[in-house]
């Protein structure tokens, strides 16, 4: 059994599968960043404590970065 955490109240599972469940060649396809796919922010989690990071590849927009 997962425990629920009384920050998020979500268990270690639900709070991870917030990650973009799309591959990172689907991603780079569909214009998102391949990192994070569109959600901004890479999710984690150890025993409880849930993490939430900006991504690094995009800067937190989503959006594939393009190269000039």
């Amino acid at each position: 059994m997962s425990k629920i955490s009384p920050a998020t109240r979500m268990t270690d599972q639900q709070w991870e599968a917030q990650n973009c469940p799309l591959t990172p060649d689907v991603r780079r396809a569909r214009g998102l960043c391949w990192h994070c796919g569109d959600k901004g922010a890479l999710f984690t989690a150890l025993r409880g404590e849930h993490v939430k990071i900006t991504c690094p590849s995009c800067k937190g927009t989503g959006k594939a970065r393009v190269n000039a």
